[in-house]
């Protein structure tokens, strides 16, 4: 019997429906999303598609190349070279540490740095700077094959500076965002940057570039060029001593400055402490916001005492021939005293610059008054900023008009209690030097179309004031500080052949929490300016608490060594033809030209040892007493004199120990105060010239700090002579003209040039 269907004929119909229901229904969800996707598409499509387009590709700005800065004569002294943002898929690479090892010689690096950094992500990492064309050619070169997407380079500009720390406080930097930020590429920023431009590429899923589609959309414009006054090989001069000076006294800040006084361009200039631009990250923070030549003000100490001299010669309150007392002065109850101690007796005001008197320079400031005083600050440029083009320059600190006291106004005289810049110092001794125009220090010359090389503006020098002084005041003051490097106290400034004029500053400091003076720090400086008649050259040295002993630390010891130096190499390398040939001729047929050594201590030696130190050192002796070892000397130890220069020494042997006096017959006045000071007595001079009588007898014993009066006659005219002798009986002989017409020197040696006192220049 056959099988029997289990479904009925109305089972199997109701089977069919649901079948053809959930098909329907199939066919509705499907046609509902299909609809769903077409709206979809249709209204939201072209906005989703410009979003993921905007996600994909992404436009960067290009930073335009910047103008360089050149020198003078065209050498660059920064300019950008092509640079590239480095990302590295760090993702891709299974050990960091052989990468790093890899990466770090060719990035210049630790390889514990660099580890550290490709340590910050597993996906991509940017290298914090921008990377040069050889080294992004070392890493293609290295990784090219094995990783050729895992390394992307966008393109940028770098600044180079090629000299490293060469001007740097003073050319400044460029920070990663193109902009300068300190020196002239702050000041002039706007003039060396240009346009910039833009990049488009496609990103990654992290955001990063993808090499191949880097495209540029608009070019960059580079910046134009600054020529600037610097001299290169001057500027090489300057860092040079610099470092001479930082290596031997370790100095909390220091300065050079080299300009042209007859148009206010620097032509060097450097400041401690520095930096490398190139790695400016790195730096001390002090050097990179502060320019010490520019940004501070300090007491300019006996530098000050031309612009006092100046003021007082010109309301005709003195003379360079009137006198005064040395020594002291008691101001409103309060004791002024020269540096010395003692002073020097009744001298003129033309001495009181050659010995750097305290005591004359107070007491020109109290015969002028505030008023005066305040004129001539005002007229040399000391109560405004003088407008260098570099930033945050500094300001003068002057007495407010409630402190302006007599006790103020005469310490004000001789630079103490007031503060002035650098560049306020340089303007002032300028205008000294260039008959009496105040001139702008600046240091753009030029500004330079970088693609033609023509000259788009030019920057003349500015001037601040037309006349300071009288000219005939101001030839007076240059005079006379030609006599301080000739005859004073600063004879470590001379140069043969070359009449230089300067004058040294020793200042106290302050301390800022007390409002008193350090017992140990002090600043020294000097400024001058050569050939004396036609300058060409004006130098200022200044250091901040240089690290020697107190007895050592004087401008004349420390700054002005180095300032005559710059001043030589200078004077050479512009071929400045002397102003005395036969200086030149005569101390080029020694070895001991153009050379200077520091006096060795002599003290308790015996004469024979003392002679064979000071030959030693180049250096010539003359001796005083009949005592066994040496009690005392001048130059002090440890001052820098020329070679072959003389060094007195007291060998004592008088009662108790006291000194004899040698006959100064014949002596300069140079001479006899050098001679006296080793004795540890004090001149009192009268007249000029040479000695002819002194208040003390040769051979008689001289108590210390004996005050000697010694007269002094200028040498007799050689024509008066000549013609004296003519009238004399023809059967005279020359026994009468040979009597006393050749000045000789304690000794019987002819007198020369005596030692450099070396002493300092205010307290």
């Amino acid at each position: 019997m056959p099988a029997r269907n289990p479904e009925s004929p109305r089972g199997s119909r109701r089977h069919r429906r649901r079948v053809i229901w959930m098909q329907a229904l199939s066919v509705l969800a499907v046609s509902g999303v299909a609809i769903r996707i077409l709206y979809v598409q249709g209204a939201f499509g072209p906005r989703l598609l410009a979003n993921a387009a905007e996600v994909q590709r992404a436009t960067q700005t290009v930073i335009a190349q910047r103008g360089e800065l050149l020198d003078r004569n065209g050498h660059r002294l920064a300019y950008d070279v092509p640079a590239f943002y480095l990302d590295i898929r760090t993702g891709a690479f299974t050990d960091l540490s052989q990468l790093a090892g890899q990466l770090a010689p060719i990035l210049g690096e630790p390889q514990d740095q660099v580890q550290k950094i490709l340590g910050r992500s597993n996906r991509w990492v940017r290298w914090p700077k921008p990377v040069l064309q050889t080294v992004r050619d070392q890493i293609q070169q290295t990784f090219g094959t094995s990783h050729p997407q895992d390394f992307t380079f966008t393109p940028t500009q770098e600044r180079f500076y090629p000299y490293g720390d060469f001007a740097s406080n003073t050319l400044g930097f460029v920070n990663h965002d193109g902009v300068g930020t300190a020196g002239l590429e702050a000041q002039y920023n706007d003039v060396l940057s240009g346009e910039n431009g833009e990049i488009t590429y496609e990103k990654d899923n992290w955001g990063f570039p993808l090499q191949t589609t880097i495209e540029e959309t608009k070019a960059p414009k580079p910046g134009q060029n600054v020529e600037l006054t610097l001299d290169q090989t001057i500027q090489g001069f300057v860092e040079s001593k610099m470092n001479e000076l930082v290596d031997k006294y370790h100095p909390e800040h220091a300065a050079i400055v080299v300009t042209d006084p007859n148009t206010g361009e620097i032509l060097g200039i450097s400041s401690r402490p520095s930096y490398n631009p190139n790695d400016y990250a790195s730096a001390d923070p002090r050097a990179l916001s502060d320019n010490w030549a520019v940004n501070d003000a300090f007491e300019p100490g006996s530098t000050f005492k031309a612009i006092t001299l100046t003021a007082g010669l010109a309301t005709h309150t003195i003379t360079l021939d009137d006198t005064f007392t040395s020594g002291h002065i008691t101001v409103a109850g309060h004791r002024i005293g020269d540096w010395n101690g003692k002073g020097w007796g009744t001298i003129t005001f033309r001495q009181a610059l050659e010995y750097s008197s305290n005591v004359g320079f107070a007491t020109v400031a109290l015969k002028l008054g505030w008023d005066n005083l305040l004129h001539y600050m005002q007229a040399f440029g000391f109560l405004n900023k003088t407008g260098v083009d570099l930033p945050a320059e500094a300001g003068s600190i002057i007495f407010p008009p409630s402190s302006r006291h007599q006790v103020q106004l005469a310490t004000s005289g001789f630079g103490q209690g007031i503060a002035v810049t650098p560049m306020q110092q340089i303007a002032a001794y300028g205008a000294i030097a260039n008959g009496g125009r105040l001139l702008q220090p600046h240091l753009a010359k030029a500004i330079v179309d970088p693609d033609t090389g023509q000259v788009v503006k030019t920057f003349q020098p500015k001037v601040l004031n037309p006349q300071v002084a009288p000219p005939d005041v101001l030839r007076q003051v240059s005079d006379t500080l030609v006599l301080d490097i000739t005859e004073g106290i600063d004879g470590t400034g001379r140069i043969p052949g070359y009449d230089v004029a300067g004058k040294t500053g020793t200042a106290n400091v302050a301390d800022p929490k007390t409002g008193k003076y350090y017992s140990d720090r002090l600043i020294v400086s000097f400024i001058g300016y050569a050939p004396a008649s036609h300058p060409r050259f004006e130098v200022f040295v200044t250091l901040y608490w240089p690290k020697t002993s107190l007895d050592n630390t004087w401008g004349s010891t420390i700054a002005t060594p180095a300032a005559r130096d710059l001043l030589q190499e200078c004077l050479e390398y512009a071929h400045v033809p002397p102003d005395h040939p036969e200086q030149v001729k005569a101390t080029a047929t020694t070895a001991q030209a153009q050379r200077y050594v520091e006096t060795p201590n002599l003290s308790g030696q015996s004469r024979k040892a003392a002679e064979q130190a000071l030959a030693k050192a180049g250096l010539t002796g003359q001796f005083f007493g009949n005592g066994q070892t040496v009690v005392r000397q001048w130059p002090q130890a440890g001052i820098e004199v020329p070679a072959g220069d003389k060094v007195y020494v007291n060998l004592g042997g008088g009662p108790g120990g006291q000194a004899l006096m040698p006959d100064l017959t014949g002596a300069s006045m140079r001479d006899a105060g050098n001679i006296l000071a080793a004795l540890g007595a004090e001149l009192v001079p009268k007249g000029y010239g040479y000695a002819v009588s002194q208040s003390i007898p040769p051979g008689s014993p001289v108590p210390a700090g004996a005050k000697v009066t010694v007269t002094f006659q200028p040498p007799p005219d050689p024509i008066a002579a000549a013609a004296a002798a003519a009238n004399a009986a023809s059967g005279s002989t020359a026994n009468s003209a040979a009597s006393g017409s050749t000045a000789k020197g304690p000794g019987g040696t002819a007198s020369g040039t005596g030692a450099s006192s070396g002493g300092p220049t205010s307290p």
